[in-house]
């Protein structure tokens, strides 16, 4: 038997669920596949004051504030120089969020379901065609057709490379991350973010009395100098001030080799520890930027979020920019099951991701250029000429 909707949406994460629940309310009959059952942890845990306008235009924002996340007040950063403070108070929403982000994404696939959506946990696309409906099968038997269909697979753009498009990589970043429960984050409010040798580091609070670390480098200094491995992982952490400091004072880490922290958050003052080991193993997470390029295919399916746009979690704006792209996307598939011999809602969604692409890639250079001088491979490989994006179409 199969099932008909007017969009199959595969993906159910922040942009999956939020372009979801935009077409239901607009009328739209609508399957949103996750994979998952939300039963493993996710990163991307510190959002800007910028989601609160987002969330307000979804309607959630009250069960947002419901969901028991914590405020971020502003970043401290050790980046271009001596520590600089930024508070999110002058951002006209008071703050922004520390989140766990399996409760933040739950929220948004369950307020689809709300709207009318028809939502299915543990199940994703085995198979798509394209015969005037979109034919579509998935890992246990059922099949579904469709009008439309939404890649919302994440970096990993499964549906639209399967479909032949394919993806201009600009980095091989990866977050190599640990976790600590049962710390007391009342005065830990902020988000830490720091240069380093082989990368940066960003330190933040979690709901629930728990802290995050995480090491944004590249794929291949992972692997030369095992920064995935928990001795790794801890001896590039020594090398810090202000990260290191803050994780021994909340007493996340085991005391420096020698007994003496450091207390002067300072990069230019860090100087390489010892390797220490101990504490719970690092997860590696891909990070990378990339943009999804379809060449000439006008059949009804469009990218959302990382599948169509990975960005640098340099930029603080994964989650906002998702939202933002769900907006369009809804609004391009709207357009085109009201008109589907007309190409220009995928041409002009396409064309404006890829202004999208290169004003973030010229945003990403313009945050690299000016980080405090490392001569290691990481920081010299980001002051390269920035690369363009051509139009689509």
């Amino acid at each position: 038997m199969v099932t008909t909707y007017d969009v199959v949406v595969a993906g159910g994460g922040p942009a999956g669920a939020a372009t979801a629940l935009r077409l239901a309310r607009a009328g739209h009959s609508v399957a949103l596949l996750e994979r998952s059952r939300f039963e493993r942890p996710r990163v991307g845990e510190t959002l800007a004051p910028s989601i609160q306008p987002l969330l307000r235009e979804l309607g959630l924002w009250s069960h947002f504030v419901a969901a028991g996340h914590i405020p971020s007040w502003g970043t401290r950063s050790l980046w271009s120089g001596p520590a600089a403070e930024h508070s999110h108070l002058m951002s006209g929403y008071d703050s922004g969020w520390h989140v766990d982000r399996l409760t933040f994404d739950r929220m948004l696939f369950d307020a689809a379901g709300e709207a009318g959506v028809s939502t299915y946990l543990g199940s994703s696309l085995s198979s798509c065609s394209y015969d005037g409906t979109w034919q579509l099968a998935c890992p246990d038997g059922s099949r579904l057709s469709a009008r439309a269909m939404i890649d919302a697979t994440g970096r990993s753009a499964t549906i639209g490379r399967s479909l032949g498009a394919r993806r201009i990589a600009f980095d091989r970043l990866v977050g190599i991350t640990t976790r600590w429960d049962g710390v007391e984050v009342a005065n830990e409010q902020y988000l830490l973010i720091e240069a380093a040798a082989h990368g940066w580091w960003y330190t933040a609070p979690l709901p629930d009395n728990a802290l995050i670390a995480m090491l944004i480098t590249d794929t291949d200094l992972s692997r030369h100098h095992h920064l995935a491995t928990p001795n790794g992982w801890t001896s590039h952490l020594h090398t810090t001030s202000a990260t290191a400091h803050r994780l021994h004072t909340a007493g996340t880490l085991p005391p420096y080799p020698g007994g003496t922290a450091p207390t002067a958050p300072s990069v230019q003052s860090a100087a390489p520890r010892p390797s220490c080991s101990g504490g719970p193993a690092p997860r590696v997470y891909s990070a990378a930027s990339q943009r999804l390029i379809r060449p000439d295919d006008f059949r009804p399916w469009l990218a959302v979020g990382d599948a169509a746009l990975a960005v640098d979690p340099v930029s603080g704006s994964g989650v906002p920019r998702a939202l933002r792209t769900a907006k369009a996307a809804a609004e391009a598939v709207s357009r085109l099951l009201a008109h589907p011999t007309d190409p220009r809602p995928i041409t002009t969604y396409e064309s404006d991701r890829n202004a999208e692409c290169t004003t973030y890639l010229t945003t990403r250079a313009s945050y690299y250029n000016a980080a405090a001088h490392h001569p290691t491979p990481f920081w010299t490989r980001r002051r390269t000429p920035v690369p363009r994006v051509v139009e689509y179409g």
